[in-house]
């Protein structure tokens, strides 16, 4: 018998699937994560209908896949342009804008071209997986605009808290603390780009520079007692940051080991089940930044 090559998938892609929310649609999300899949969307009528496809979603979320869960009903036109169009919605600024910008460029010596990107295309945004999405690909946009010879930088960038969108909103601000990640104020971020100018005139350039993960920062991040929706830290490629901080002792205080002590000294069955539900509701709301009176 001829050798079958073993079918792997495109690790910067998105792929869409209709329903796969079920027991076999799951077999197939896990086959294709084995097989380098890092991002999908999902269409579904219930969409997040019930707590046991929230969790699934969360896990592989936990695990740095990102995940679009769009509700619509693929019998229906309308549904399905809707689904698209929210999707290209968010990528479009940052995708299709940068290679019109990349095209035009192409036959001129520019002195430098940076990509303002974001930590999400590193870490993942669970819920938001066409932004980490269209992050992902400045990223590798720059990458390939230096091995043309030409200058790129991406300047990947974690919260602004002094301007912009998190500066207006403090809701998004407060999911993103919850996360453990930290921000940075206006004057790091000109310095930020200073450099990422900089470094475009030198014999080695970068091709992606990354602000906002510095240990130490880290550290006193995940010590915080609002550090709850640690998704990024059980990523498996992330494993050795928390031993690189020596974030292991404020990791114990996290809620995490406060619902499981919590459960561990219940009486009842029925008061550890109320425990885990009103937690896991908790944490659903958060994720999808929704009061808990929504769900």
């Amino acid at each position: 018998m001829p050798h079958r090559s073993k079918l792997t998938f495109n690790t910067n892609a998105t792929y869409f699937l209709v329903g796969c929310l079920g027991g076999i649609g799951r077999c197939l999300t896990a086959w294709m994560i084995k097989r380098g899949t890092r991002r999908f969307t999902f269409m579904s009528r219930p969409g997040l209908g019930n707590k046991q496809t929230a969790s699934w979603i969360h896990g592989l979320e936990a695990r740095g896949i990102t995940c679009q869960i769009t509700k619509g009903d693929a019998s229906n036109k309308s549904d399905i342009d809707v689904a698209i169009h929210d999707w290209q919605t968010s990528i479009a600024p940052k995708a299709l804008a940068a290679m019109n910008l990349d095209q035009a460029f192409a036959e001129i010596d520019i002195d430098f071209f940076v990509f303002t990107s974001s930590t999400s295309g590193i870490l993942g945004t669970p819920g938001q997986a066409n932004y980490a999405a269209g992050n992902s690909f400045l990223d590798n946009l720059a990458r390939n605009c230096m091995a043309r010879g030409q200058h790129a930088v991406s300047l990947v960038l974690p919260m602004v808290q002094s301007v912009g969108v998190v500066a207006e909103n403090p809701e998004i601000e407060a999911a993103l603390r919850r996360k453990g990640i930290y921000g940075i104020n206006e004057t790091h971020l000109l310095e930020a780009l200073e450099a990422a100018i900089a470094t475009q005139a030198t014999t080695t350039p970068a091709d992606h520079i990354v602000v906002g993960m510095d240990p130490s920062k880290l550290k006193s991040s995940l010590s915080r007692s609002d550090f709850t929706d640690s998704f990024w830290i059980e990523d498996a490629r992330f494993k050795a940051v928390p031993q690189a901080i020596d974030s292991r002792g404020s990791s114990d205080n996290s809620s995490g080991f406060t619902i499981l002590k919590a459960i561990q000294e219940a009486s009842l069955l029925q008061v550890s089940v109320g425990l885990v539900s009103e937690h896991f509701i908790t944490k659903l709301c958060r994720l999808l930044m929704l009061e808990p009176d929504c769900l």
